[in-house]
């Protein structure tokens, strides 16, 4: 990854903008988070980590070349259907939202403590969930919504 750097600090920017402009004020918006990415690392070609915003968290991976139609991300844990998306300042990348809108978290190290614990289980092997600290914890099926809600402290999760 010495050609591309880590688009971190280039998301942040452009989703800054954003929530200062077109989501300004919308009610999907929760006034208590900020706009940041967390735990992007190189993978496989992409850059891959967790945005936070006041109206969504996603998983993200860039770059990607222009694409239509859902995309496979594979990760250790599995892959995941993710979705073709552009933004003029930072191009193309794909984007599986985990938590749309955010009202369930009071604040942004809430938001930023579940953005850390899903990634971890994202990077861990297969074979291995259900032996690391968090996957033992769980007590629900790992489906989607019941992975990402037991995550939310307070609701079983860290």
């Amino acid at each position: 990854m010495t050609e591309i750097g880590n688009p971190a600090k280039a998301l942040e920017a452009a989703f800054r903008r954003i929530a200062a402009g077109p989501m300004a004020d919308l009610p999907i918006v929760n006034p208590a988070l900020a706009v940041e990415a967390v735990g992007f690392r190189p993978w496989q070609g992409r850059w891959v980590g967790v945005l936070i915003t006041p109206w969504f968290m996603n998983l993200l991976a860039w770059p990607e070349a222009a694409a239509n139609g859902s995309q496979k991300l594979v990760l250790p844990s599995g892959d995941y259907e993710c979705q073709p998306v552009f933004e003029q300042s930072i191009g193309h990348y794909l984007a599986a939202s985990l938590f749309s809108p955010m009202a369930q978290f009071a604040d942004q190290a809430e938001a930023v403590q579940v953005a850390e614990a899903v990634l971890e289980e994202l990077f861990t092997s297969a074979d291995k969930i259900g032996e690391s600290g968090l996957s033992a914890k769980l007590e629900r099926p790992l489906n989607r919504r019941g992975f990402l809600s037991a995550l939310l402290p307070g609701e079983g999760g860290p």
